[in-house]
C-alpha cells in the first residue's frame, strides 16, 4: 500500500499547539510546511527526507531532539486508522481538539504505535507543534575518551527538562570520520583551525589522537535558555577534562548523521557493506555493553575469515534519567564474499543476541520487522505473544494485513 498520496494537512489548531496531518506526508514535506507557517514539529529521526509521519507512528520512531520535544509517542495526540473490519478512531472522530490527557481506557494511539502495519494503515494524525525557538546554537566538547564521554552525558541527563535539545557522544573512530568528511574550509574557517590547532597543542600532550572522543550539541530555545544550557555544558566540559571546540564541529556532527546513509550507498559500489543498529542501554550496563558489542562484531568477521579490516564504531544519541540509546555503525569488506547481505545479517544477528545478554534493548526506535522478529521471545512472555495475535485476529480476522511484523511474525 503506497501512502504518499495521503499527504496533506488537514487542519491547524494555533490555539491549542497541534495540526492534523495525513500520514503519507513526508518529514522533509511536513517540516518545511510547518516551518512556513512558523512552526517545527520537534522530531528530527536521521531518515527525515525520506520517511512518513504514518511510518514514525508504525514503528514507534524518536528523533534526533528527544530530549526538548520527546519521541513520537509523547508528540502524537490522535490517529484514525483503517482496518478490514473498518474505521478506528477517539475523540471526535480523531478530527477535533486533542486532549492533553484522558483516562479512558486503552488509547488508540499508544495501540498502533510500533504495530509496524499489521494491524491497518495509519491514515492521519493529530500531533503536537512548537514555535520555532528563538534561538538555535551549535557547540562541541572534546574529551579525552569515551569514559569521560558517558560520565559527561550522564551528568547532562540530570539536567532533566533542562537538556539542550540533543547530545550526542561520538567515539573516536566515529569522531575522526566526521572530521575527515568536512567541506573545503573558507579562509575565515581557515584562519579559526589554525587557531584551534594552536590551542589544541597546549593541551596535545593530554589528549590522545586515537582515544578522544566528541560531544556535540544543538541548542534550541529562548535566549535566556540557551544562554544558561551552553554556560552549563562549559561547565560540565571543565569538570571532565574536556575542551570546548565550538559550534563549527558541534553543527558537523549533527549533520553527519544525515550524510552516513548516503556514505553507506555510496560506500557499495567500492565493495563496502555497512548499516547501523541501535539500542537503549540502562547506564549502569552501557560501558560493559558497547565494549563486549563491540568485541563480538570483531569476533564475528574474524570467525568467518572476512577480507580486510572492519569498521566498528558507536555513538550515544539520546539522554534519559534511566540511560542511553546506543547506535553502532558496522561496516565489512564484501570483495570476494558470497552472499554478503546474509553475512552481514548473521553478524547483526550475533551482535544483537550480545547487546541483549549484555542488558541492552533488542531495540530502541528502529523497530523489529522481519529481521528481528526471532528475538521478540527475549521481548514478550508466550502469553503476551498470544494477547497481540487474539487482538489482531480482532481487528484483521481476514488477515488483510499479513505483513508478518514484530509480534506478529
Amino acid at each position: 500500500v503506497d501512502t504518499k498520496l495521503l499527504n496533506k494537512i488537514l487542519a491547524i489548531n494555533e490555539e491549542d499547539s497541534t495540526v492534523h496531518v495525513q500520514s503519507g506526508i513526508t518529514g522533509g514535506d511536513l517540516v518545511r510546511e510547518m516551518q512556513s507557517r512558523g512552526y517545527t514539529i520537534g522530531h528530527e529521526p536521521d531518515s527525515i527526507e525520506f520517511s512518513t509521519l504514518g511510518g514514525w507512528i508504525a514503528t514507534k520512531a524518536s528523533g534526533m531532539k528527544q530530549n526538548k520535544y520527546g519521541n513520537i509517542e509523547q508528540i502524537v495526540k490522535e490517529v484514525r486508522v483503517i482496518t478490514s473490519t473498518g474505521k478506528l478512531w477517539q475523540h471526535n472522530n480523531g478530527d477535533g481538539s486533542s486532549f492533553g490527557r484522558v483516562s479512558t481506557g486503552t488509547d488508540l494511539a499508544s495501540l498502533m504505535m510500533g504495530s509496524e502495519g499489521s494491524l491497518g494503515i495509519i491514515t492521519s494524525a493529530v500531533i503536537k507543534i512548537w514555535r520555532i525557538p528563538e534561538v538555535k546554537e551549535y557547540d562541541s566538547v572534546i574529551l579525552h575518551n569515551f569514559e569521560d564521554g558517558l560520565r559527561f552525558a550522564k551528568d547532562v541527563s540530570k539536567l532533566g527538562l533542562l537538556k539542550p535539545a540533543s547530545v550526542r557522544i561520538l567515539d573516536n573512530t566515529q569522531f575522526r570520520l566526521g572530521q575527515a568528511m568536512k567541506p573545503k574550509e573558507t579562509f575565515m574557517g581557515s584562519v579559526k583551525r589554525q587557531y584551534m590547532k594552536a590551542l589544541g597543542n597546549l593541551f596535545a600532550d593530554q589528549f590522545k589522537s586515537d582515544e578522544m572522543v566528541c560531544a556535540t550539541i544543538t541548542f534550541e530555545g529562548s535566549k535566556d535558555e540557551v544562554l544558561w544550557q551552553m554556560r552549563q555544558m562549559k561547565v560540565l566540559a571543565s569538570k571532565h577534562g574536556g575542551l570546548c571546540a565550538g559550534s563549527e564541529i558541534g553543527r558537523a556532527g549533527y549533520d553527519l548523521t544525515y550524510a552516513i546513509a548516503y556514505i553507506r550507498d555510496f560506500a557499495m559500489t567500492y565493495g563496502f557493506l555497512a548499516e547501523s543498529f541501535e539500542t537503549f542501554v540502562p547506564w549502569s550496563k552501557v560501558k560493559t555493553m558497547i565494549r563486549e558489542t563491540k568485541k563480538r562484531l570483531r569476533q564475528e568477521h574474524q570467525d568467518r575469515a572476512l577480507p580486510g579490516n572492519p569498521i566498528i564504531t558507536c555513538r550515544v544519541t539520546q539522554l534519559y534519567d534511566e540511560g542511553v540509546c546506543v547506535y553502532f555503525y558496522f561496516c565489512m569488506n564484501f570483495e570476494g564474499v558470497q552472499s554478503p547481505s546474509s553475512v552481514f545479517a548473521q553478524i547483526e544477528l550475533a551482535a544483537r543476541k550480545e547487546i541483549l545478554f549484555q542488558g541492552g534493548s533488542l531495540s530502541h526506535h528502529h523497530g523489529i520487522g522481519k529481521h528481528r522478529s526471532p528475538l521478540m521471545s527475549n521481548v514478550n512472555s508466550a502469553e503476551l505473544k498470544q494477547v497481540f495475535l487474539k487482538l489482531k485476529d480482532a481487528v484483521d480476522p481476514a488477515n488483510v494485513f499479513g505483513v508478518r511484523n514484530g509480534s506478529y511474525a
